[in-house]
Order: C-alpha cells, then structure tokens, then sequence
C-alpha cells in the first residue's frame, strides 16, 4: 500500500524503511546505475531501488519496482541475496530539516543478465546506463553505497557476507 504524502513524511521522520536495491551485471561485468533526480542521493549515480510497501510481499515488490524503474519485470528466482545494507541519507525527499536522515534497511538483490535488455529509466533517473564493475571503486559519481556492495567488507553490511555454510560438505 503507498500511502499518501502526508503520511509518508512521518514514517520518513519516524521509522526505517525497508527498501530492494537491484544489482544489474551484464556479460561484461558491467553494473547498471542510474543518475538519481530526487534527494536522497541526489545527483549521484545509483543502483535501482526501491521500498517495500507495507502489505507487500518482497517479490511483489521486486516486481513492482522494476517494472516501474526499469521496464521489465524482474523475479526473485532470478535473483542472489548480495547482502543486507543499512543505508543513512544526511537529507530526505522532503527537504525537510524537521524530517532530518533518512534510514533504510536495503536488500541487495543480484541479477546476471544480458546487456540486451530494454531497461528504461523512470522520472527517478536522469538515464541508466551500465558502468565496469572495476570502476565503480573511483568513480566519482558513484554513491558510496553503491561502492560497498563492491568492497571486501562494507562497513555498512549487516552481519558477514563471507559466511559460512549451512551445510558443511560431507567428505
């Protein structure tokens, strides 16, 4: 359920979001970004995204938010689970100071597909294009949140990405 303006300024001020940001890997290794028009990360480039309404299933949502981002409609058994990211934006979509940060919890969910595709930007993005996986690290226009999904040990990674398996193999 979006709910209306007004009461999406107070769980903006109030509450963390919960929120799928989409990594995009072509053949190429290459990540899709698109330039961000609305704060927060205004300005800068950035995975796609999006929040989970409440009521929603996160692969309803994962759908919803490609298909309104993208144009195409991603499923979650395509997906790999990259990690979950606590993300804290200084500003909000408001500009608001009374609003203050702006918090999400971001699941990050992997998809290896074919530069072929017709993705679209929607009216959050200036364009999408993709960009080398081995240049995301210094570029300049890069989010640093969308730097840590591509470091070692992202200090805003919520608990260890490099865990161990369930299962153990039985040798």
């Amino acid at each position: 359920m979006k709910l209306p303006i007004e009461q999406f300024r107070n769980v903006v001020r109030d509450t963390v979001l919960v929120s799928l940001d989409l990594l995009i890997v072509n053949e190429r290794q290459d990540i899709l970004v698109g330039r961000r028009r609305n704060s927060p990360a205004k300005g800068c480039l950035f995975v796609p995204g999006g929040r989970v309404y409440k009521g929603e299933t996160p692969g309803k949502a994962l759908a919803r938010i490609s298909r309104e981002e993208l144009g195409v409609e991603l499923r979650s058994e395509n997906a790999t689970l990259h990690g979950i990211f606590h993300h804290h934006f200084r500003d909000n979509s408001f500009g608001d100071p009374e609003i203050g940060t702006t918090e999400y919890i971001a699941i990050a969910c992997l998809f290896r597909l074919s530069s072929q595709e017709a993705f679209r930007p929607d009216s959050q993005h200036d364009r999408l294009h993709f960009v080398p996986i081995h240049d995301v690290l210094t570029h300049p226009e890069i989010h640093e949140f969308t730097k840590n999904y591509f470091v070692e040990c992202p200090p805003n990674a919520f608990l260890d990405t490099a865990r161990q398996p369930l299962l153990k193999e039985q040798g």
